[in-house]
């Protein structure tokens, strides 16, 4: 998202400076422009009444992507799209579109051969993401360029099997057979089901238009058996999301030890929503649910943009506690319409789909309008290249439904009508002076263009500086995992001074600040183990007051505070205190309940304990953890046969083989 806020800022700033040479506004009128005022309008109303503002505006941490800056960016690109670029800029856009996809695609193979299995967690062989994170985000870019290719094949000449040289047909073809293969890889059910609907709409579209004429329609057959014949044979040889590869239906021994093999490796870390995992389909109908109780509590303008991280909480379902994925963080309802509805509410959510409906409205247009174009033998090249902009358009749909968009989808989501509009003429073209001499230029516009300069040159700085300061989090982060802890603190230190108002910057350093305190204290260094237990318990404040509607942050100052309550004591009140506060945002996180359960065993409330733990219990009945602490706590109160029921209970419906429990059913009898 960096590099699109720095792209966005040098192109409107050159466009600026072309109006100021010109002596006149340079903006072409559309038909999506009222729309997307209406909803650039919409998520700015959300982000004034948002619970985390610093987050509605720049998007959850990490992500960067979707909050109110992303937005405003991509519209802007649009317009400078619309009001700068030409008909014969499109194809040469959709080119550099292709290139970067073909890097892209190489090493999502490459990945799929094992080319980088030792450096990721997850088993990239099996789900490929190549650059873009997540094997679904990379199969919903994917299955958005595909018709492209299909679109570009037909109107690249004939078709001639007998001379096979390197034409541009065969270059789409083997394009277009590169991108599915990439698909197949990525295993995504959603970015699938994208294609099969661009696929259906884009070759009945082509049908339809040259059913009458039949050259074309001859010609638009054999593309359509090319493709086909190629795709059925990829999926024969490597599967799909629905079916297997030939191989395994042949020989289903070899099969069975594969998928033995698949079953044994280590587990993807992460939502089973965005890496796969156990019945995410169950998972996302939780948080689905989740998603909708958000939007009836803020039906107007939702929580605020990109706040679905921390609305969910308050919200969740009890059943997410039953789900394998159960105490994993989602900042997204994995339904991109949901989304909005929860985060920016009614307005939000119409004006969102008042934006797809016109744009495609308008690539529909464009797919059945006859264009003025000077060459006959392209007549009907901006049909079909609309028709492929509408296939791939309805893809992003598709698979935004199952999932949310993300930079590269986003992109497209805006470019698509921005083609579709130049290639209609709805919009007038604007030439560009081929030489503009220096001298002939007044001082007076030389100055606004230095001026324009130093302000894209600021905000430039501004972005760059932003992005230095989460690379010396993330570095700071990563010596804090390692054990390094001198050069740990240095960073995070140096990462709060460059952005002072990132709650995480500072939940991180409150964290540190807290092991170093225990460690001074371990050593017999009083002095410095009380200075770091005083920065630690600030930091988390400040943290919390930048960002009060996350409670995650709750959650990490009580941890802190467990970890300091060994130097003293009285710190397990905070943290009972903290965790009470955590548990009114958050009613059915079960993790927090049983924190919150031990901390009142520790201070001596005992029957509030046990009395808790049941609730929690009551919410996770397979939480090994609280059967546990309670069978302890029946102990302690002398209740020897409700604590062996509890560990029986892990033995013979959760862990069989749990050696501590069984050491100490061993004691007990």
């Amino acid at each position: 998202m960096i590099v699109v806020y720095i792209f966005t800022v040098i192109i409107c700033s050159l466009w600026i400076i072309r109006m100021i040479i010109e002596k006149k506004l340079v903006f072409v009128r559309s038909i999506l422009d009222i729309p997307i005022l209406i909803f650039l309008f919409s998520q700015i109303l959300s982000t004034v009444f948002s619970i985390d503002s610093r987050t509605s505006i720049l998007g959850f941490y990490s992500r960067f992507h979707g909050g109110l800056f992303s937005s405003i960016s991509y519209s802007l690109l649009y317009w400078a799209y619309v009001s700068n670029m030409d008909r014969k800029k499109v194809v040469t856009t959709i080119y550099s579109l292709f290139a970067s996809s073909l890097f892209i695609c190489s090493y999502a193979i490459l990945e799929h051969f094992g080319i980088d299995k030792n450096v990721w967690v997850q088993d990239v062989q099996s789900r490929v993401f190549s650059t873009l994170g997540q094997p679904n985000w990379l199969a919903a870019y994917i299955s958005a360029l595909l018709p492209l290719t299909w679109a570009l094949s037909l109107n690249s000449g004939k078709i001639n099997f007998k001379k096979l040289r390197l034409s541009k047909w065969w270059l789409f073809i083997l394009l277009s057979q590169m991108l599915f293969l990439t698909l197949i890889y990525t295993k995504s059910k959603s970015g699938f089901l994208g294609f099969l609907a661009s696929d259906l709409l884009l070759w009945s579209g082509v049908f339809y238009l040259n059913i009458r004429k039949y050259f074309e329609l001859k010609k638009a057959l054999k593309n359509f058996i090319v493709h086909h014949l190629m795709f059925i044979l990829l999926i024969l040889i490597s599967g799909s999301p629905f079916t297997l590869p030939i191989a395994k239906i042949i020989n289903p021994e070899k099969s069975v030890s594969l998928v033995n093999s698949e079953t044994n490796a280590e587990k993807p870390q992460g939502p089973a929503l965005e890496f796969g995992g156990s019945d995410s389909g169950k998972i996302r109908k939780i948080v689905w649910r989740g998603a909708i109780d958000i939007w009836k509590n803020y039906p107007l303008l939702g929580t605020g943009v990109e706040t679905f991280a921390f609305a969910y909480y308050k919200f969740r379902p009890f059943e997410h506690n039953l789900v394998s994925e159960w105490d994993f963080l989602y900042n997204k309802a994995h339904n991109e319409y949901l989304n909005y509805a929860a985060t920016t509410g009614s307005f939000g959510l119409l004006s969102y789909l008042a934006l797809i409906l016109i744009t495609i409205l308008i690539l529909l247009k464009g797919s059945i309008t006859k264009h003025d174009i000077q060459n006959p033998k392209e007549s009907k090249q901006p049909e079909i290249l609309s028709i492929g902009l509408l296939s791939g358009y309805i893809s992003i749909l598709i698979t935004n439904f199952f999932g949310f968009s993300v930079v590269g989808v986003a992109l497209l989501f805006f470019l698509y009508p921005a083609f579709a509009t130049k290639l209609s003429g709805q919009s007038a073209e604007n030439k560009v002076p081929s030489k503009i001499k220096l001298e002939s230029i007044p001082s007076g516009q030389k100055a606004l263009i230095a001026f324009v300069l130093c302000t894209m040159f600021y905000v430039l700085f501004i972005i760059s500086k932003y992005w230095y300061a989460d690379y010396i989090y993330a570095t700071g982060k990563g010596y804090s995992e390692l054990g390094n802890i001198t050069d740990s603190r240095r960073y995070l230190e140096k990462a709060v001074k460059l952005s002072p108002k990132e709650a995480l910057y500072w939940s991180e350093l409150a964290q540190l600040d807290a092991k170093i305190a225990v460690g001074f204290a371990q050593e017999g260094n009083n002095q410095f183990s009380n200075q770091y237990l005083t920065s630690s318990l600030i930091e988390s404040d400040s943290a919390i007051r930048l960002s009060p509607a996350n409670v995650n942050l709750k959650r990490e100052k009580a941890n802190n505070l467990l970890t300091m309550s060994a130097i003293q004591t009285e710190l397990l009140n905070q943290a009972s205190i903290t965790l009470e506060e955590a548990v009114k945002q958050a009613p059915s996180d079960a993790k927090l309940w049983y924190n919150l359960a031990l901390t009142y065993v520790r201070i001596g409330e005992s029957e509030k304990g046990k009395n808790m733990l049941l609730k929690v219990i009551d919410m996770k009945p397979n939480y090994r953890n609280a059967h546990y602490a309670l069978g302890l706590v029946y102990i302690d109160a002398g209740d020897k046969d409700k604590a062996i029921r509890e560990f029986e209970y892990i033995l013979a419906n959760i862990s069989p083989d749990d050696g501590v429990v069984k050491r100490e059913l061993e004691e007990i009898k």
